[in-house]
C-alpha cells in the first residue's frame, strides 16, 4: 500500500469518525433511513464512485493506488438504486396525490439535466476534436448512443421512474409491484446477456474473433458503443427493488432486524462474505468479457450476473442493518449527497482532461514517488467538484422553471 492510498483511506476514516451518529446502548437509530441519513450515505457513495473510476486508470492499477475501489464500483451504485427505490415508495405512501404531475416533477428534470450534460460533453469533444463519424455524432446528440459512458445510469433510472409511475397508478399492478419490478430488472439483465459487449450478430459468424478487427470496424461495432452493452448497466439495478421492498415493509423489516440484532448482524456479515467471495470468484475466474477469449460466453455472463446480484444485495442489506446502530452524517457528505448525480455525470470528461498527467500515447506514466499520480487524483477531485456545482446550479434553475410551467 502506497502513501497516496494510506492518506485517502485515513481521510475517510477520520471523516467517518467526525460525522458518526450512534444509537445509545441497547437502543437503535430510528432515523437510520431518514432523508438526512440517506443524503449523507449518497454523498459517501458519490465520492467512492469517483475514486473507483480514478483507481481504474492504468497508472493506478500498476502502482496499486486506491486498489480498494477498483472492482467494487457497482456496489456503490447499488446504494444509489436502493435510495431511489426507497425514496420513491416512501414519498408515494406518505404524500397525497404524489403521482399527480410525477412525470413533469420527477422525470422531466432528469431528462433536461441529461441534455445539459450532453451539450457540455459535445462542446468538450468539439474542442478536443475526437474522430467521431457523422452518424456517431447524430446518435450521441440524440441519445441513441452515449456521449458520456457513465450516463448509462440516467437511462436506467428513467426506466425505473417511468415504470414506477405507471405501475403505481394502477391499483391492480400495485399489489404485484415488487414482482413486476423484479421482472423489469431481470429483463434488463437478459438484454445485456443477449447483446453482450458489442453487436456480435452484425456480420459474418465470429467476425469479432479476427485479431485487430476492432481497429477497422464502424464505431457502432466497437465494444460498449451502444445501449446496454456492458454489465454495469444491469448488475446493481436489483437494489431499486430492494429499496421498494424495504420501504413497503419497513416496520416489519426493522422489527425483525432489531430482534436478536447481534445474531442478525453476524448472519448478514457471514452471508455478505460468502456472496462477495462468490461474486469476485465469478468475476475473476468465470468472467463477463468472454468474447475476447474467443467465445460469446452467454452462460458465463449469466453466472456472473446472478452472482453479482446476490453480492450487491448482501452488501446493501448489511449497510442497512449497520445503520440501525450507527451511520455517518455531516455537512461534507450531505453536500456531496445533494450533488451526487452531478458529481457522477461530470467525472468522465474530467478524467480524460487530466489524463496527460499519468498517460502518454495511451501508456501509463509513473513519476518518482508517484507524484504525478497524487497530483492527478487531487486535480480530478477538485475539478469534478467545481464542475458538479456549476452543473447543479443549472439543473436547479431548470427544475424551478419546469415547476412554474
Amino acid at each position: 500500500m502506497n502513501y497516496i492510498s494510506v492518506f485517502v483511506y485515513a481521510v475517510f476514516f477520520v471523516s467517518f469518525l467526525i460525522g458518526i451518529q450512534t444509537a445509545p446502548r441497547g437502543q437503535f437509530r430510528t432515523d437510520s433511513l431518514s432523508l438526512d441519513a440517506m443524503t449523507s450515505l449518497k454523498g459517501v457513495m458519490a465520492i467512492f464512485v469517483l475514486f473507483h473510476h480514478i483507481s481504474q486508470k492504468q497508472a493506478f492499477l500498476e502502482t496499486g493506488t486506491l486498489s480498494f475501489f477498483a472492482e467494487i464500483g457497482f456496489l456503490f451504485v447499488g446504494v444509489f438504486f436502493f435510495t431511489s427505490g426507497y425514496g420513491l415508495y416512501k414519498s408515494f405512501s406518505t404524500k397525497p396525490d404524489y403521482l399527480k404531475g410525477f412525470l413533469k416533477r420527477r422525470v422531466l428534470p432528469i431528462v433536461c439535466s441529461y441534455y445539459v450534460m450532453l451539450a457540455v460533453y459535445a462542446v468538450y469533444y468539439v474542442i478536443t476534436k475526437p474522430a467521431f463519424a457523422l452518424s456517431e455524432w447524430i446518435c450521441k446528440l440524440t441519445g441513441l448512443a452515449l456521449i458520456n459512458s457513465q450516463s448509462w445510469y440516467v437511462y436506467v433510472i428513467l426506466i425505473m421512474y417511468v415504470s414506477f409511475y405507471f405501475i403505481y397508478k394502477n391499483e391492480k399492478a400495485q399489489k404485484h409491484s415488487i414482482l413486476i419490478f423484479t421482472l423489469i430488472t431481470l429483463v434488463q439483465g437478459a438484454l445485456f446477456i443477449v447483446l453482450k459487449h458489442f453487436p456480435w450478430y452484425a456480420g459474418e459468424t465470429g467476425w469479432w474473433k479476427n485479431p485487430g478487427v476492432f481497429a477497422s470496424v464502424p464505431w457502432w461495432k466497437k465494444p460498449c458503443a451502444l445501449l446496454f452493452e456492458g454489465e454495469w448497466w444491469v448488475n446493481s439495478t436489483i437494489c431499486f427493488v430492494l429499496g421498494l421492498a424495504v420501504a413497503k415493509y419497513e416496520k416489519q423489516f426493522m422489527q425483525w432486524v432489531e430482534k436478536k440484532y447481534p445474531l442478525k448482524l453476524l448472519t448478514e456479515v457471514l452471508l455478505c462474505s460468502i456472496f462477495n467471495a462468490a461474486g469476485f470468484y465469478c468475476l475473476w475466474k468465470v468472467g463477463y468479457w468472454t468474447e475476447f477469449a474467443g467465445e460469446l460466453g452467454t452462460a458465463k455472463k449469466l453466472i456472473c450476473y446472478v452472482a453479482q446480484n446476490f453480492q450487491v444485495l448482501s452488501v446493501v442489506l448489511l449497510i442497512i442493518i449497520l445503520m440501525r446502530k450507527f451511520y455517518v452524517k455531516n455537512r461534507f457528505y450531505n453536500f456531496f449527497g445533494k450533488i451526487s448525480l452531478e458529481v457522477y455525470l461530470m467525472q468522465e470528461m474530467v478524467l480524460f482532461s487530466w489524463a496527460y498527467l499519468i498517460e502518454s500515447e495511451n501508456e501509463p506514466v509513473i513519476s518518482s514517488e508517484n507524484l504525478n499520480i497524487a497530483l492527478y487524483a487531487l486535480v480530478v477531485v477538485v475539478t469534478v467538484l467545481c464542475s458538479a456545482i456549476i452543473y447543479r446550479t443549472i439543473n436547479v434553475k431548470i427544475a424551478e422553471k419546469i415547476k412554474r410551467c
